[in-house]
């Protein structure tokens, strides 16, 4: 674990918003290859260009962390592996990831590297930095809905370094875990690609598909700000403050890094929060992490950047505006005129002054009572780009010279522990005329201004009436800089050798009968259920009551227990409770966070991998049945081809999600607590909503949503209905089949129960009612898949 205090963690997608970062005062930068980041859209860097940023990151003694962030192929994992070589011969100094497969086969290869679990693999409690410790992981980077109580935990009971966001876009689904976009356009967030449905407009509809709510941008969040709160996040226990930003430009990254830095020194005044909502905003949130939910955290108006409200409109002759501002306004500012969410955005071609009121001409049909935001400053941009152009000091290098006639001129440099000592063939002279005296040789030592250096301490010993010619010193000074320079930017690591033995899976598959595993959520479902025709009942942990225990007793059943994707530390034991209390109603438990398999370590029970642990390929299947896990359910954003892949050596150990709602999003926030303007999670249980509701989008897709005490989850707008393609499953010998069952229980269960029988079988009536309750069912990724358009 770092010994100092904090670090400030700038974003990255250009050169030039690396650039920015440093000399804004950042402590480290996180970065994207052109491959494997969740970034896809950003600029990111070319294998040459990462070399050049941790060359320039190094000299200036600041970190460089790549991003290798997402889910991958197995088609991908060689050249992923490949590309971490090269980023670890070049001296990157962490990598951030999310696939399980990926993390391992990387913590076991590159040693001299951190590897940080990235905020994708959907870590918010103590138990789940726990388990990535137990991976041998450096750091974890908490899921922004992490609690403040939490990360007090993870610091007090773990030696990690805890990274955590501090200001920028949120998700509002927990990241790693929202399929929304897959699912609708095949766009993944966990391929970096995500086409951001949550900054849609959505209607809310009750369970009848009756209108409660008019269209708004329901889970659109705010942008983060803790400017004002970010020295107690560093006293609760994070160590790396993370910046959201590799989308957006260098000015913004200048300038968000500089304000946060004078937070942390106390320095921090009106003008810099100022500039940092100037910069970017859209609207500021203090954080779910700090108490805000609902309209406090959502930006329901609009989605998108809102500027600094500097006016509004109050009058107006043919085409002349009277404009009543409180800020100036000058040529070159970005102006947006809204009259309840209707906006003209134009750039200014005056310059206001000092005037309160200010005439204003313009052929644009402005409304009268129009609100007017500053959406961007010429000033403030010319400002921050004057900073950058100016040259700046990062290390300060303490100097030591020796001139002594007849012989060779000797120079040492000492900077942050190191120390080098160089000297020139050309001989020191005793001078024929003017003589060489201490100050000029200071003076030219001095000069570092090109350099990332400045001079320290000099300390120069000559003899008398020497001789030199200033080009000589002049070189012994670069050719002592230049050695320096590649002692900051080597990293010392034992060289590694990538054996391609360890790609190879020949595991053999043990053939037997299709399994028929069905997940429902209460006690009526269960009730409705035929338990003779399936494999496995999978219900919530959560939701075993006093009436669920009775009725599995009167029939002796056993349960699959679901755990959740996301709880805190208290929930969490709570569910491990209901486990120990119960556990002879239970056969196995499914587990849908990493926080699990830390927790539920040594219990003797059948453990399944569920799909919040996002096994996206071979190697990650292969980890999770060494860790114990008796089977995996796949990840539903895989297609047919990729299946196909998995099963050739873990057909009878995988699970395919077949028929039902997929969710696509679990979060915190409840999009009907924007509508009811709730303050807080307390009116939950009891809030007529709770049962559910439908988000619509302006398509007329409608989404059900469901709020189980303090998460809600989106479904998809249409369910997975795979009754036509679980033979060719069948055919690779996959042996387990999953149903997620809302509804038709009875006549599902029959419908696949005779399918994976081998007996004929229709699919009409059920496929009838779906279509007739849901506009249309879906192959999910069968064909398709997320993998930039590959199909089957």
């Amino acid at each position: 674990m770092n010994k100092n205090n904090y670090e400030i963690l700038a974003p990255a997608g250009s050169f030039e918003a690396l650039e920015a970062g440093v000399k804004a005062g950042c402590n480290a930068v996180y970065l994207g290859g052109e491959k494997f980041s969740a970034r896809s859209k950003a600029h990111n860097f070319s294998n040459e260009d990462l070399k050049k940023a941790v060359e320039y990151a190094h000299l200036r003694n600041v970190k460089i962390y790549v991003t290798i962030n997402i889910l991958i192929d197995d088609t991908e994992m060689r050249e992923a592996i490949k590309f971490t070589e090269y980023l670890y011969k070049i001296g990157v100094d962490a990598i951030i990831v999310q696939d399980l497969g990926f993390s391992l086969f990387a913590r076991k290869l590159f040693r001299g590297m951190e590897i940080h679990a990235s905020t994708q693999m959907a870590i918010n409690n103590l138990y789940g930095a726990k388990t990535v410790e137990a991976f041998g992981f450096e750091r974890v980077v908490l899921a922004r809905e992490t609690e403040l109580s939490e990360i007090e935990l993870i610091k007090e009971q773990t030696d990690l370094d805890i990274e955590g966001f501090v200001h920028g876009a949120l998700c509002v689904c927990f990241s790693g875990e929202c399929l929304m976009s897959s699912m609708i356009g095949a766009r993944s967030g966990n391929r970096g690609d995500c086409a951001q449905p949550c900054r849609k407009k959505y209607e809310i509809l009750d369970l009848d598909f009756n209108k409660v709510a008019d269209e708004k941008y329901l889970i659109s969040p705010k942008d983060l700000n803790t400017i004002s709160s970010v020295k107690q996040l560093i006293d609760r226990g994070i160590y790396s403050l993370k910046i959201e930003g590799r989308m957006k430009k260098p000015e913004y990254v200048y300038q968000i890094v500089s304000s946060y830095k004078k937070a942390i020194e106390d320095e921090v005044n009106s003008e810099d929060k100022n500039n940092v909502k100037q910069i970017f905003n859209r609207g500021f949130t203090n954080g779910l992490f700090n108490g805000d939910f609902g309209r406090d955290f959502i930006s329901y108006d609009r989605p998108d950047n809102r500027g600094v409200l500097i006016g509004e409109v109050i009058s107006k002759t043919k085409s002349t505006y009277i404009l009543l501002l409180n800020d100036k306004v000058n040529i070159g500012d970005g102006l947006e005129f809204n009259y309840n969410g209707n906006s003209i955005g134009l750039k200014s071609d005056f310059n206001s002054g000092n005037l309160k009121e200010y005439k204003f001409k313009t052929d644009k049909k402005i409304i009268v009572g129009s609100k007017i935001y500053k959406t961007s400053s010429k000033e403030l941009l010319d400002s921050i780009n004057f900073k950058l152009n100016e040259s700046a000091s990062y290390r300060i290098v303490n100097i030591r010279a020796e001139f002594r006639i007849d012989k060779k001129p000797v120079i040492e440099m000492e900077c942050d522990g190191f120390v080098v000592r160089e000297e020139i063939d050309t001989l020191v002279q005793k001078a024929q005329n003017r003589a060489l005296d201490e100050e000029r040789i200071r003076e030219n030592l001095s000069k570092l201004g090109s350099t990332i250096y400045k001079a320290g301490l000099i300390n120069i010993i000559l003899d008398e009436n020497i001789f030199m010619p200033k080009s000589a010193i002049n070189e012994l000074r670069r050719a002592a800089i230049e050695k320096l320079d590649r002692l900051f930017i080597k990293r010392d690591r034992a060289g590694i050798f990538v054996d391609n033995s360890i790609f190879n899976i020949d595991r053999k598959v043990k053939r037997s009968k299709a399994k028929l595993n069905v997940e429902i959520n209460n006690l009526d479902d269960l009730k409705s259920l035929n338990e003779k025709k399936v494999n496995k009942i999978y219900f919530p942990i959560d939701k075993i009551t006093d009436d669920v225990i009775s009725y599995l007793k009167e029939k002796n059943i056993m349960l699959s227990a679901v755990f959740k994707k996301f709880q805190n530390s208290k929930q969490l034991v709570e569910s491990f409770d209901i486990l120990k209390n119960n556990f002879h109603l239970f056969d196995e438990v499914l587990l849908n966070n990493l926080s699990q398999i830390s927790l539920l370590n040594g219990i003797d029970i059948v453990k399944v991998a569920d799909i919040g642990l996002n096994a996206f390929n071979s190697y990650s299947v292969k980890c999770l049945l060494e860790m114990g896990f008796d089977r995996v359910i796949l990840s539903p954003e895989l297609n047919n081809r990729q299946i196909k892949v998995i099963s050739k050596n873990f057909a009878d150990k995988i699970e395919v999600i077949s028929h039902g709602l997929i969710p696509v999003m679990t979060m915190v926030h409840c999009p009907m607590s924007v509508e009811l303007n709730c303050k807080d999670t307390k009116n939950c249980i009891k809030c007529k909503y709770s049962r559910g509701f439908y988000l619509k989008d302006g398509k007329g897709e409608k989404f059900l949503v469901e709020r189980d005490r303090e998460t809600s989850q989106i479904f998809n707008c249409h369910p997975i209905m795979l009754a036509e393609k679980v033979k060719n499953y069948m055919s690779m010998g996959i042996e387990n089949y999953k149903l997620n069952l809302r509804e038709d229980i009875d006549e599902s269960v029959n419908l696949y129960s005779d399918i994976l029988s081998g007996k004929s079988f229709n699919s009409d009536i059920i496929k009838d009612k779906l279509v007739k309750k849901y506009g249309a069912v879906t192959n999910g990724h069968y064909n398709r898949g997320i993998l930039n358009g590959q199909s089957v």
